[in-house]
């Protein structure tokens, strides 16, 4: 009886240990995309929805998606065509974007600031590839991410110039924990 009191005891401390988090509403991602080479298209992805894993104050899991379908960037056509065209987002058919850390590493601590590397699967238009990302942990509960996305890795915009549509993406991803 004492050995399983022992292993109850052992059991709760471990749970207690760890955390999961939801992502709070606001969380989003924020883009950047080259357009006819002098121009900037700026836009926003909300609709986040996850969950991020913590033991011992340390983040050790993360999986989160976004609703492609509300992809806002300032122009209602363009917001069309990215939402519903088959050689972009092609809503309809997947309406949300997926990531899932298969690895998180912790890089460290510095000036209140906890940094961590990322190994995991982005999925954009049912398209998965591995990505690596740097994800900074700026206060409690809110961790950023910037890092680029080869758009030729997802087919997203095939068909259409590197000049009319820049190769690379820059995405932040701003996620605030419940």
């Amino acid at each position: 009886m004492k050995k399983l009191s022992l292993l109850l005891v052992a059991l709760f401390v471990v749970s207690t240990n760890a955390q999961t988090k939801s992502f709070a509403l606001s969380s989003k991602a924020t883009f950047e995309v080259g357009n006819l080479v002098f121009n900037t298209v700026e836009g926003t992805i909300a609709g986040a929805r996850g969950t991020a894993e913590y033991d011992e104050g340390i983040l050790v899991a993360i999986i989160g998606t976004l609703d492609a379908n509300s992809i806002k960037s300032g122009n209602n056509t363009r917001d069309y065509h990215l939402k519903d065209k088959e050689e972009f987002f092609n809503t309809k058919a997947t309406p949300r974007i997926d990531f899932t850390a298969k690895e998180v590493v912790f890089v460290g601590k510095s000036s209140g600031v906890t940094t961590y590397k990322l190994r995991g699967s982005l999925t954009l238009r049912g398209v998965s590839n591995d990505i690596e990302i740097e994800v900074e942990e700026t206060s409690a509960g809110h961790l950023v991410s910037t890092f680029t996305v080869n758009r030729d890795l997802w087919g997203l915009g095939d068909g259409w110039s590197k000049i009319i549509i820049a190769r690379d993406i820059k995405v932040r991803v701003d996620i605030h924990l419940e």
